[in-house]
Formats: C-alpha cells, structure tokens, sequence
C-alpha cells in the first residue's frame, strides 16, 4: 500500500472509530442517567456515578472498536473506489493507450519548441502550488515524456507511483514538476525521480520540491542518483557529495 492511501485509510479508521465512540457513550447515557438521578435521591451518589461511568465508557470502548473494523472496511472499500475512478481518469485522458514503458528503452523525438528568449520562454511560478497527495500517471507520463525523451507504458507507471510518495507542482490542472520519494520508513529513503517541465526550470520548482520531499523523508536524509547534468542544480541546493556509487546489472542472456 503507497503512502498516499495508508495515511487515508488512518483518517477514516479513526474517524469512524471516534464517531462510534461518541455515539455509543451518548447513547448508554440515556440508559444509565435514569439511574444515576434514582441513586442521587436516595443519597448514594458514588454508587450511582460508578454505574454510570462504568455503563458509558465501557459501551463507548466497545463501540469505538467496532467502529476501527468499520473502518478498516470503509478505508478499503474507499481505496479500491479511489483507485477504480483514477484508473479509468487516466484511460480517458490517454485515449485507452498504453504504448508507453516505464524502464524503457523506446526513445522518442525530443518535443520541438520554437527558440525564444530566454524570458519569454520561462513562465510565471507564481501561480504553481504544491500537492502531496500524489501524482497520475496520465499526468506524470507527458511530464517525463518532455524531460526525459523515452516512451512510458500506463500500466508500469502507475504501477510505480503507487510504490512512491509523489510529490507535484501544479500550474493549474497541468503537472509541471515531481519528486518521487522511495523509502523504508525507518533509516533509508532516496530521490527516485525529480522532474521539472523545461519551460519551468530555474524558477524554484525543484528546491521547492526536494525541499517537501526531505521534510517526508523519516530519518530527514535524502540519498540522491545524479546524472551529471544535474550535479550543479543539487549542489546549489545544498547537498552534499558522498561516496561513489556502483550499479550492478544482470549479465544479457546467453
């Protein structure tokens, strides 16, 4: 489960569980009061308040258990809602097509712009706002098609985003910026992607955005994979270099 739905389906479990809580406590209340007043008359108020604090808590307990099952079950039934809506969304938007691949090796023309001014080229940050409630893949893909010139498959892309918390800048309904944070939870957490759309580079999109994701990061330590044309953006930022790196691939078949 990505993080964007656990911390959803927290809120609902603990909502419901408050509310049933409250509603039982309110609810033996009625019952016991009648008791609790009869006590008072007859001049024995600590055994009449013993009952009736022993009735009320003790329903209210009950009740806010059942009410953690409940929404444990609404949580769920909520998430594969959620993921059923956003599923078909990006079908809609994507025309039905997944001719793009998440690791892939299929490159595209890169997108052709007419040579402008550096001024005119850039557009306005002031209007970009940020969302940690993660990120499309209908929305990603176009993003990271522009960055980066390689074709994206839907499925394995919306299959990763769902494994990362993804952080977004918005200019209006367009994505123009996104880091995803990969992380144990614990002591490890890394950059798996920070992509900003050409048009919106050097304008503070990405420290803004590498900013939320160290501030999401548990142990508040990013490890980074830079590619060398990147090296100068995240050492204006701050980083610091570390040790040298390895990757290790699988021999080709024979």
């Amino acid at each position: 489960m990505s993080d964007f739905y656990r911390r959803r389906r927290v809120v609902i479990k603990d909502a419901t569980a408050l509310l049933t809580f409250f509603l039982g406590f309110v609810w033996s209340g009625a019952f016991a009061w009648p008791f609790l007043a009869d006590q008072v008359d007859q001049g024995d108020m600590i055994r009449g308040l013993a009952y009736f604090l022993s009735l009320v808590l003790g329903t209210g307990i009950v009740m806010g258990l059942i009410g953690l099952e409940a929404g444990n079950l609404l949580g769920g039934v909520w998430e594969r809602y959620h993921k059923h809506h956003r599923h078909n969304r990006e079908f809609a938007i994507a025309g039905g097509s997944s001719t793009i691949a998440w690791t892939g090796a299929t490159p595209i023309a890169p997108v052709r712009r007419a040579v402008t001014s550096g001024a005119s080229a850039r557009r306005d940050a002031s209007n970009v706002y940020y969302d940690e409630a993660g990120v499309y893949a209908a929305s990603f893909i176009p993003l990271a098609e522009r960055v980066r010139p390689v074709r994206y498959e839907m499925a394995k892309v919306r299959e990763a985003l769902a494994r990362t918390t993804n952080i977004g800048a918005w200019d209006g309904g367009r994505l123009v910026g996104v880091v995803r944070l990969l992380s144990d939870g614990y002591t490890f957490s890394v950059i798996a992607d920070i992509l900003v759309d050409p048009d919106y580079q050097r304008l503070g999109i990405g420290r803004n955005l590498m900013s939320r994701a160290l501030a999401a990061a548990p142990d508040a330590r990013l490890l980074i994979e830079a590619q060398p044309d990147c090296i100068g953006f995240f050492e204006r930022i701050g980083c610091v270099r570390g040790p040298t790196g390895f990757t290790l691939t699988a021999a080709p078949p024979q």
